[in-house]
């Protein structure tokens, strides 16, 4: 791929800059409460910082938002249920009304409960021994004090249900285990998890994974005495195949329901990870399998499914889990989840019965970058029948589950809708994500217009109103466009220091830091007389598209006669990821020479690698370029890495078709 050089002078279009209100201004933000029909709610309060409004007659409210943190704005209404929102500078737009969308509240009914469900967790590696100078998020003389600091941000979202379940993917034990499964990757945790998810607010753990007998009998022995310290609710995995498929059942609301937990294969090793006869492990699910323990359960009852099954960081599902889910609820499961891909995949509502078929991450040590985008899902059942659902953006962010905001939050938005099932109708709650059966409505798009003066660099389509459950038509482009998704989700660096969350993203030396404070950004300082600074991901991103057309994109500020060079390097099938990191092979694919008087934008075009990658990873390289060698700084935001969904799209084009998508450009130059 040949590399794109860029000089100055560089047109500045104000508006495509991806900028968020500043810290030091105060934001008046607007909203609106709705109840039942979508109704406005008078009377409803939204506490806030330990003050309370009520809402006028029409629903509406205001505050002022004034805090470089986040707000946590908890809503309540008499006879609904009371939801929390998060809100952060970064959700709003500079330039743009800073409006909530308007938040849905649901009625409580007789009979209606409401469940949540959050993705894969485990207590070990990384939160006890991290990656070289990063620092240490669990002691183990002190394990359950920090990990309630772990789950603090998030715990009051979890303490909403009436029943919360987790896939708990781990052994637990305080003591030592060696006798390991021949598998590729083991790991356990310490007993404190049992407690330590207990006291978040969970009620119940999914035991059928692939990580439940990675220690053999002796794990799976420590495991049950630890959760048998707690009230935790369980089922799944077991000294024996009948110990391992018996139901977790527990009455909720004066009805009786039964949580069966499953694994999707017994793996190829021996001994394998699967309970047998006289063998323990997790119980093995299939489609007779399934229809015989479902068909077991009591008339009346009401069972919940959990699969673990798939392909690990696949966008969608395996046709193997899709089957197997989809007879699940056609034999009698209510509700259906998945996990094991340890990313994001979508919703599907099959005989009004809801499935998920991955969950993603929720504690988790995982570094790929989409394994970092998650959701904790509310569904709200009258009795077995769905009635509403409720997906909540999850940011693990530096290992640590925190709610999701700005464009980590739009990203995680955008991909939910993007990979649900067509009969799954979304429609904003807040910057969540309210989910029913379409029930015969058409789905909508979102339409944008791209004003004239666009088309020097790619624009987010949160600039131009676009709602992220909603793909993009475009209307009244000037010229041929695209749309794309971005794979960085975190380019503005809004998100760095959130909930006291380490940055775990980008290489960070004594000349590369994130800057925080009133305007967040990498910064980088070439010292006097200085070799070059490099910087960018630490790791690899693991989810792309070969062969994909794909565009960088930014903001600058230079102070002084800088260099800067645009490197993706790549890790080959076979290479280890530490052999990847120091030498996989780099490609340059952009330059930029000169200095600025502000800020200014770039943009570089490129191609992904069509073959024999497994993973690519960004980096910067920044030299000063003066003759004095007197040193350079340069300040870095608005970073977008964006992989193209589309070709060109002429205006009126048979192929213009609504695409879901975070970014669009209009054509002002040749594709590389």
């Amino acid at each position: 791929m040949n590399p794109a050089r860029l000089s100055l002078p560089v047109t500045v279009v104000a508006l495509l800059l991806v900028a968020v209100n500043s810290a030091a201004e105060s934001v008046p933000v607007n909203g609106r409460v709705l109840g039942d029909g979508d109704v406005p709610l008078a009377g409803a309060i939204v506490s806030m910082r330990g003050t309370e409004t009520t809402v006028d007659a029409n629903g509406d409210f205001a505050f002022q938002l004034d805090t470089p943190t986040t707000l946590s704005l908890r809503l309540r209404a008499p006879g609904y249920y009371p939801f929390i929102h998060t809100v952060h500078r970064s959700d709003f737009v500079s330039g743009r009304d800073a409006r909530l969308p308007d938040i849905r509240l649901v009625k409580k009914a007789a009979g209606r409960t409401l469940f949540m469900f959050a993705g894969d967790a485990m207590l070990s590696r990384r939160y006890f021994e991290p990656r070289a100078g990063e620092p240490v998020l669990v002691r183990q003389d002190s394990v359950l004090d920090d990990g309630k600091k772990l789950l603090a941000p998030i715990r009051p979202y979890i303490k909403l249900a009436d029943f919360a379940s987790v896939n708990m993917e781990t052994q637990l034990s305080s003591a030592g285990l060696t006798d390991r499964l021949p598998k590729s990757v083991t790991f356990y945790s310490p007993d404190e998890l049992a407690t330590l998810l207990q006291w978040a607010g969970f009620d119940y753990v999914a035991l059928g994974n692939n990580h439940l007998y990675d220690y053999r009998d002796a794990g799976l022995v420590s495991t049950f005495a630890a959760l048998g310290e707690t009230e935790l609710v369980y089922s799944g995995a077991g000294a024996s195949e009948a110990e391992a498929r018996e139901p977790g059942s527990v009455d909720i609301g004066g009805r009786r329901y039964h949580w069966l937990s499953y694994v999707g294969w017994a793996g190829t090793f021996e001994p394998n990870q699967v309970a047998e006869l006289d063998k323990g492990g997790a119980a093995l699910g299939n489609t007779a399998v399934i229809a015989e323990d479902l068909a077991r359960l009591p008339d009346e009852s009401i069972s919940v499914l959990q699969l673990h099954a798939g392909l690990e960081y696949a966008a969608r599902p395996a046709l193997s889990e899709q089957t197997t889910l989809r007879q699940a609820i056609k034999d009698g499961a209510d509700i259906a989840i998945g996990h094991h891909p340890h990313v994001l995949q979508g919703l599907e509502i099959v005989d009004d019965r809801l499935i998920a078929y991955s969950m993603g991450n929720f504690l988790f040590d995982q570094y790929h970058y989409t394994t970092q985008l998650g959701m904790l899902l509310y569904v709200w059942m009258d009795g077995d029948t769905l009635h509403r659902a409720e997906a909540v953006p999850l940011h693990v962010n530096g290992y640590i589950p925190t709610p999701a905001t700005g464009l980590m939050r739009h990203a995680i938005l955008t991909r939910l809708a993007r990979l649900s099932g067509p009969r799954v109708c979304m429609a904003p709650s807040g910057f969540h994500a309210a989910i029913k059966a379409c029930n015969g409505e058409r789905k909508a798009s979102n339409t944008v217009a791209m004003p004239d003066a666009a088309g020097t660099a790619a624009v987010h389509v949160r600039e131009l109103g676009a709602s992220p459950l909603l793909p993009v038509q475009v209307d009244g482009a000037q010229g041929p466009y695209r749309l794309g998704i971005d794979l960085l989700r975190r380019g503005d660096f809004e998100y760095a220091r959130l909930f006291g969350a380490h940055d775990r993203t980008w290489i960070e030396s004594r000349n590369a830091a994130l800057k925080t404070g009133e305007n967040n950004r990498l910064e980088v300082r070439v010292p006097a007389g200085g070799g070059p600074v490099r910087t960018g991901l630490k790791v690899f991103e693991r989810v792309f598209a070969l062969s994909s057309p794909a565009t960088v994109s930014g903001r600058l500020r230079v102070e002084g006669n800088a260099r800067i060079r645009f490197l993706l390097q790549r890790r080959r099938a076979n290479d280890t990821l530490q052999d990847a990191l120091q030498n996989g092979p780099i490609t340059e694919i952009g330059t930029w020479d000169g200095s600025t008087d502000g800020w200014t934008t770039f943009s570089f075009d490129y191609n992904q690698p069509r073959v024999a990658t497994r993973s690519v990873r960004l980096l910067m390289e920044f030299s000063d370029l003066s003759d004095a060698q007197s040193g350079v700084t340069v300040a870095v935001d608005d970073l977008a890495w964006i992989e193209w969904q589309t070709p060109w799209i002429s205006p009126g084009d048979a192929n213009d078709v609504p695409v879901f998508a975070t970014h669009l450009e209009l054509r002002s130059k040749q594709n590389p």
